[in-house]
C-alpha cells in the first residue's frame, strides 16, 4: 500500500507540457520545427498541426527552445509545481530566410581529412544539412568535391565562442583539431552561407560557422555510436556524457571519439586518430554564466599520391606512390601528425533582458608535421620519378622493345620498383658508415602558439533595432622547421645544400652532423598580430528588414629568422621589415517580404583583408624577400591588401509543401595571390631549377545562379530538385615571378640571383577557368519517410565543367624564348597552352536508416552509399606540372608532354557509411 501511495505521488508530480508553433505572419502551424528542452536535452518536433509535448516532466523550471530552419528562434521558460497540464497555447516564431542555413554541421569524413589545400571541397565542412540548397550541397555534390559558387574554402570563417580558428599562412581551418566530435560540433550556434549577415562576425564570401561550447547547449543524458566504412577510416566509436544545467548551476560535458584503419580503401594508407572534448560551466547567477572548454585531436595518418595519366593507366586509380614494403610491413613516406588543442575561457554576462556580453579568452598550441623522404647526392626514392617511366625509356635514342618488356614487367611484378623500396634505402646508408647519411625522413613542421581575446556585445535599440559590436584581438607566435625524423639506418645528415653547394645557415660549423630530433635545412618564425572591430545593425520596418555591417582591422607581420642562409647574408636572419595592413569592409542585406510565403532578398558586400604570411614572403623558408622588396621591385606597391565584391539576389518562398529559392550573384576578387612549388626545365636540363611559381594581382570573377525546391509530394514522399550553374574564371592578366634558391635562374645576372627572384612578366591568364572543382552541379533526389521511424532515399548527381588547374608560368613570354608560333607545328602551341576540361560525369547516392524509441531512450542506425554505380572515370581535381618551361624544350622533347603530364585525382569508386547509435 505504501508503495502504491508513492507511485501514486510521484506521478502526480508528473507534468505534460504542450504548445502549437505558428508563423507569426500567416498564422499558420509549422510542421517539422524542433522544440528542445534544454535541461533535459529531450528534443521533439512539431507535428502537421504545429503540436509538441514533453510528457513525465518532473517538478522544476525548464527552457523550452524552438528553433528551424528559415526561422529565427525562440525561447520560453516554464515553470511545474504539480499541476498535471502546462499549456503554452500558441508560439509564434518569425520567418528569416538568413537562418535558413542553420542546422547540422556535415563533415564528410574524406574532407575533414584532406590537407587545408585549395582542392578541399567547402561545401560537405560548412553547410547546413536541412536548408535543401546547403543540404545537397554537402551531403551529395560536395561529395564529389563540389564547392558553393565555386569559393576556395579559405572564404570560410570558424569561430569557437567567437575565436577564430582559420591559420595566419593560408587562411584555411584544419577541421582535424576537433575531427570526432560531433556530439560537439555538428549543431552550431549560428551558421550563414555566402555573404549574408552574421551575429557575430562580418564574415567573408564563404559564410560563418559559429559554434558555442556550453553544455547547456547541448543534449543532456549519455550517447554512444559506432561507424563503419570504407572511407579515409574505416571504424569510428565516440561517447558522449552531458550532465545539463543541474540543480547546483554546474553543467559537465565530455566527448571521446577514436577514428582509426589499418589500411584506407587507398593501398599503403592509414588512419589514427583519437579526440576529446571536456566542457565545465557554471551559472553564478541569473546574470553571470562561466564556461571552460578544452578540446582536441591527436591525429596520426598517411596520404596517398596523384599521378599521371600515365601511371593510372600502367597501375590503376587506387595506385600510390608513397609506399614501400619494409620487414614485411607498408610503411609510408607522407605522414601527416598534428596534435593542437585548444583551451577556451568564456564569460557570458545577460546585462539585462536586451543586452548581452560574451567574452572569451583563448589559446592554442601544438605540432602539425608533415614528413618526406629527403636526400643527399644520391637519386630521387620516388618510383614515379621521371627517369623511371616507362615513356621517359621510350624517349631514349637506344630503347629497345627488349628493354620496354623488362620496365612493364618491373612495373606490374617488383614492388621493389614500382613502389619505395626502403631496402635499398637502408642499404644505401649502411654503406655509407660515419659519413653522412644518402637519406633521411625529415619532417616539415609548424608549432603554433596562439592567444586570443574577443568580446561580443549585443543590445536592442528599440523593439524593431537590434545592434551588435564585436572586438576581436589575435597574436600567433609560428615557428616553422624541417627537423630529421629517422636516420633510417644512418649516422647522421649533413645540414648543406650539395646540391647548389651552399649552407643553410653560415652561423654554424660548416656541415654540422644532424641527428634524428635536430633541425636543419630551414628555422624561422612567423610574428602576427591582428586587430579587428565589427558592428552590425539589425532594422525591422515593417514589409523590410534591413540589416548593415562593417567592420575595421589592423593586421601586422614579420619575419624572424634563426637560419643565416649563405645566399641570403642580409636577408635571412633575424627579424624582417614589418609589414602593416589597414582593411574595412562593409555588407547590408535587405530582405522585402512580399506576403507570408514569398520573399525577396537582397545582399551586398565589398571588404578587403590582409595577405596571409606565404603570400606576404614568398620563399620564407631562406629568406625575407617579398614581391616589393627585391632587386626588380624595390619600392613596388604590389603586396596589398586583395580585395572583393560580392552581390546577390534571391527569391524566396515558403509554401505549405513548396519550399525554394531561386537565386543569382555575382563576386569578384581583386589583388589576390596563388603560389605553386615545382622543378622547371628551361633548357633541355642544363638549367633544371627547384621554384616558388608565385603570381600577384590576380582578378577572378564569379557569376552564376542556384534553384533550389523541394516538395512535399505526400506526407511521406519528398522531392528535391537543385541546380547551380556557374562561370568562374580569371579576369585579368596578372603579374609572374620565380622565388628560388637556385643560381640557375635564367636570364640574370649573378648579383641579381643571390636575391632568388626572376624579373617581373605578365601572365596570360585572363578567361582561363579558375579550377575550384565542378562549376555546375544538378541533383534530384527522392526521399521517402515512414510514420513509422525509417526512411529511404535516393539521388541522382550530375557534375560538369570541372577544369585541370593551369600552371602561371606556362603562360608567361619565358615560355616563347626567341621563337614565334610559326617555329613550332600547327596547333603544337595551342595545345601547350590549352586547359583541358574533364568529362562531365553522373554519380548515384543511395541512403536508409530507422531510429528506435525504448521507453526513454533512443537508439538508430543509418546507411549512406556514395557513387552506387562504381564510377572511377570521375577526376576530382588536378593540376599542370610546371617542369616543361620552355616550347622548345617540349617541341625538342615531345615526350615530355606525357612524362610531365597533369597530375590528376580520381575519385575512390563507391563509399560507404554505417551508423548506430544509442542515446539514453
Amino acid at each position: 500500500m505504501s508503495l502504491f501511495m508513492l507511485t501514486v505521488i510521484g506521478l502526480m508530480g508528473q507534468t505534460k507540457i504542450s504548445g502549437i508553433v505558428k508563423d507569426s505572419s500567416t498564422e499558420k502551424e509549422i510542421y517539422n520545427l524542433n522544440v528542445l528542452m534544454v535541461e533535459t536535452g529531450e528534443e521533439v518536433q512539431t507535428d502537421r498541426i504545429g503540436y509538441f509535448q514533453f510528457v513525465d516532466v518532473p517538478e522544476g523550471t525548464y527552457t523550452i527552445r524552438i528553433s528551424g530552419v528559415g526561422y529565427q528562434g525562440i525561447e520560453r521558460t516554464v515553470r511545474t509545481s504539480g499541476e498535471r497540464i502546462v499549456d503554452l497555447g500558441d508560439l509564434y516564431v518569425t520567418f528569416n530566410p538568413a537562418s535558413d542555413a542553420m542546422g547540422v554541421i556535415t563533415l564528410t569524413e574524406d574532407e575533414l581529412d584532406a590537407d587545408e589545400t585549395s582542392s578541399q571541397s567547402s561545401a560537405g565542412l560548412l553547410q547546413s544539412s536541412r536548408d535543401v540548397f546547403d543540404r545537397t550541397a554537402a551531403f551529395e555534390l560536395g561529395a564529389y568535391w563540389f564547392k558553393v559558387r565555386g569559393y576556395d574554402n579559405r572564404y570560410n570563417d570558424v569561430f569557437f565562442n567567437g575565436v577564430r580558428m582559420n591559420k595566419i599562412y593560408n587562411n584555411r581551418v584544419n577541421y582535424g583539431n576537433w575531427g570526432g566530435l560531433n556530439d560537439v560540433t555538428r549543431r552550431p550556434y549560428e551558421q550563414t552561407s555566402g555573404i549574408n549577415p552574421s551575429e557575430f562576425a562580418f564574415g567573408s564570401v564563404g559564410g560563418t560557422t559559429y559554434i558555442d561550447t556550453r553544455p547547456s547547449l547541448m543534449r543532456k543524458g549519455a550517447s554512444l555510436a559506432y561507424s563503419f566504412t570504407n572511407r579515409s577510416y574505416n571504424q569510428r566509436v565516440l561517447a558522449t556524457y552531458n550532465t545539463g544545467m543541474m540543480k547546483n548551476g554546474w553543467a559537465i560535458m565530455g566527448s571521446f571519439a577514436r577514428r582509426w584503419a589499418e589500411e584506407g580503401v587507398i593501398e599503403g594508407t592509414f588512419y589514427d586518430s583519437w579526440a576529446y572534448y571536456l566542457g565545465i560551466e557554471k551559472k553564478i547567477n541569473n546574470h553571470h554564466t562561466l564556461t571552460l572548454t578544452g578540446f582536441g585531436s591527436p591525429t596520426r595518418r598517411s596520404t596517398n599520391s596523384p599521378n599521371t595519366q600515365e601511371i593510372y593507366d600502367l597501375m590503376g586509380k587506387d595506385y600510390n606512390a608513397y609506399w614501400g614494403w619494409q620487414d614485411g610491413e607498408k610503411r609510408s613516406e607522407r605522414i601527416r601528425k598534428f596534435h593542437e588543442p585548444i583551451g577556451l575561457l568564456t564569460h557570458y554576462w545577460t546585462i539585462n533582458n536586451k543586452s548581452k556580453l560574451t567574452t572569451t579568452l583563448g589559446y592554442q598550441f601544438g605540432k602539425d608535421s608533415r614528413s618526406r623522404l629527403d636526400w643527399n647526392n644520391t637519386n630521387n626514392p620516388s618510383p614515379t620519378y621521371y627517369r623511371n617511366l616507362p615513356s621517359y625509356y621510350e624517349s631514349l635514342d637506344n630503347t629497345t622493345p627488349e628493354l620496354m618488356d623488362w620496365v612493364y614487367y618491373r612495373w606490374r611484378n617488383d614492388q621493389t620498383f614500382s613502389q619505395i623500396d626502403w631496402s635499398d634505402i637502408y642499404n644505401q646508408n649502411y654503406n655509407r658508415g660515419d659519413g653522412g647519411a644518402a637519406y633521411v625522413l625529415a619532417g616539415d613542421v609548424t608549432e603554433d602558439k596562439v592567444w586570443t581575446a574577443t568580446s561580443i556585445f549585443k543590445s536592442e535599440l528599440t523593439d524593431n533595432i537590434k545592434y551588435t559590436i564585436g572586438l576581436t584581438y589575435q597574436n600567433t607566435n609560428s615557428h616553422l622547421y624541417r627537423e630529421v625524423i629517422d636516420l633510417l639506418g644512418g649516422h647522421h645528415f649533413v645540414n648543406y645544400d650539395d646540391f647548389e653547394n651552399v649552407s643553410y645557415n653560415t652561423d654554424e660549423e660548416a656541415g654540422r652532423e644532424v641527428g634524428e630530433g635536430d633541425k636543419y635545412q630551414y628555422d624561422y618564425e612567423m610574428r602576427h598580430q591582428h586587430s579587428n572591430l565589427f558592428t552590425q545593425f539589425e532594422i525591422a520596418a515593417g514589409k523590410f528588414d534591413f540589416t548593415i555591417g562593417a567592420k575595421a582591422s589592423y593586421t601586422s607581420v614579420y619575419r624572424f629568422g634563426n637560419y643565416r642562409h649563405e645566399q641570403y647574408m642580409d636577408n635571412s636572419k633575424g627579424k624582417s621589415k614589418t609589414y602593416d595592413f589597414w582593411n574595412f569592409g562593409g555588407k547590408a542585406q535587405v530582405l522585402y517580404k512580399l506576403d507570408g510565403r514569398n520573399f525577396l532578398q537582397l545582399n551586398t558586400m565589398y571588404m578587403n583583408y590582409a595577405p596571409t604570411t606565404d603570400e606576404i614572403f614568398p620563399n620564407a623558408r631562406s629568406n625575407d624577400y617579398t614581391v616589393d622588396e627585391n632587386n626588380f621591385t624595390s619600392g613596388a606597391h604590389n603586396l596589398k591588401s586583395p580585395q572583393v565584391f560580392s552581390s546577390d539576389l534571391s527569391y524566396i518562398i515558403r509554401a505549405p509543401r513548396v519550399k525554394g529559392r531561386l537565386s543569382g550573384f555575382y563576386t569578384k576578387f581583386f589583388d589576390e595571390y596563388e603560389k605553386n612549388f615545382g622543378y622547371i626545365d628551361e633548357g633541355g636540363g642544363s638549367s633544371n631549377l627547384f621554384a616558388a611559381d608565385y603570381t600577384y594581382n590576380i582578378d577572378k570573377q564569379f557569376i552564376g545562379g542556384e534553384l533550389a525546391l523541394e516538395a512535399q509530394l505526400t506526407s511521406t514522399i519528398t522531392l528535391s530538385a537543385v541546380a547551380s550553374v556557374g562561370q568562374y574564371t580569371y579576369a585579368n592578366n596578372p603579374s609572374h615571378q620565380r622565388f628560388s634558391d637556385s643560381r640557375n635562374l635564367n636570364d640574370i645576372d649573378l648579383e641579381i640571383s643571390t636575391v632568388g627572384a626572376t624579373a617581373p612578366q605578365t601572365t596570360y591568364l585572363k578567361n582561363y577557368r579558375v579550377a575550384n572543382g565542378p562549376q555546375q552541379g544538378y541533383s534530384l533526389g527522392l526521399q521517402y519517410r515512414s510514420p513509422k521511424f525509417w526512411w529511404i532515399g535516393a539521388t541522382a548527381n550530375y557534375l560538369a565543367a570541372n577544369y585541370l588547374d593551369p600552371a602561371p608560368f606556362r603562360r608567361t613570354p619565358a615560355v616563347w624564348g626567341n621563337s614565334t608560333p610559326q617555329d613550332f607545328p600547327e596547333g603544337f602551341a595551342e595545345s601547350f597552352l590549352t586547359q583541358e576540361k574533364f568529362s562531365d560525369e553522373f554519380m548515384l547516392n543511395v541512403n536508409v536508416g530507422k531510429t528506435f524509441r525504448i521507453g526513454r531512450y533512443f537508439a538508430g542506425i543509418s546507411a549512406s552509399v556514395n557513387n552506387v554505380l562504381n564510377n572511377r572515370d570521375y577526376v576530382t581535381g588536378g593540376f599542370e606540372q610546371i617542369r616543361v618551361g620552355s616550347l622548345q624544350v617540349l617541341a625538342d622533347n615531345p615526350s615530355y608532354a606525357k612524362i610531365f603530364g597533369p597530375k590528376l585525382w580520381y575519385d575512390r569508386g563507391r563509399s560507404y557509411f554505417i551508423n548506430a547509435f544509442f542515446r539514453f
